[in-house]
């Protein structure tokens, strides 16, 4: 019996030396229906899209799609709390466009994607804001120390006009096709690599316009 209990007490102690098993990065990607993936299948939006190509890179990510069509800066800011998950690393933010569809004054758009940006870092949240074509929002990607990438659309569209080929078809708002959600992808990867690097990066390349950042501290690893 004494043996025994000296067997069971000695695999509890190895046990507890054992190292610690880090837990995949949790990349959240936050917006409206071009996060979401307006009428593509789940697996076919930029998120699930994103996962699968950092996956194939070697990254332990899990990206969860936090996107809602239809929704302004506004209402994303509302419902942060439900949307950025208390174990998330890696955040990725892109609203604007249906808010100046609506005509929301420019001056409440940036007050509102600025309050959720500070809120993301403020946990110690790796931020990569997306602008738009033609909203700037890069001072406020470099007030909250996070990494700025200009145009989503970059790839699939010039000069405002998206091509046909990527976008779905008989649809007057020109949502992005499972083929243009790829190409987005494609040039999203090269910023998202860098909020993964340990330590972080000191400036992040941009395209024009040009914008670098100094990232939040690298994300905690979450041990059991």
């Amino acid at each position: 019996m004494r043996l025994k209990l000296l067997v069971i007490a000695g695999a509890i102690f190895a046990a507890g030396l054992a190292p610690a098993v880090a837990q995949p990065v949790h990349i959240v990607a936050f917006g409206d229906s071009n996060t979401a993936g307006f009428r593509v299948l789940d697996r076919n939006t930029y998120p699930a899209q994103l996962e699968r190509a950092l996956r194939a890179k070697g990254y332990d990510v899990r990206v969860k799609n936090s996107g809602i069509s239809g929704e302004t800066s506004g209402m994303g800011l509302r419902r942060f709390d439900r949307a950025i998950p208390q174990n998330t690393n890696v955040a990725i933010v892109y609203f604007g466009r249906n808010d100046l569809r609506w005509g929301i004054e420019a001056k409440k758009i940036r007050a509102n994607i600025d309050t959720i940006v500070k809120k993301l870092t403020e946990r110690g949240i790796r931020v990569l804001l997306v602008g738009l074509r033609t909203f700037d929002l890069s001072d406020v990607a470099l007030q909250n120390g996070a990494l700025y990438y200009p145009d989503f659309f970059k790839g699939v569209a010039k000069d405002g006009e998206k091509d046909p080929q990527y976008t779905l078809v008989l649809d007057p708002i020109q949502h992005l096709n499972t083929k243009g959600y790829a190409v987005v992808v494609e040039n999203l990867l090269p910023s998202v690599e860098l909020l993964l690097q340990t330590p972080p990066p000191l400036a992040m390349p941009a395209p024009a316009p040009p914008a670098a950042m100094q990232p939040p501290p690298p994300p905690r690893s979450v041990t059991r």
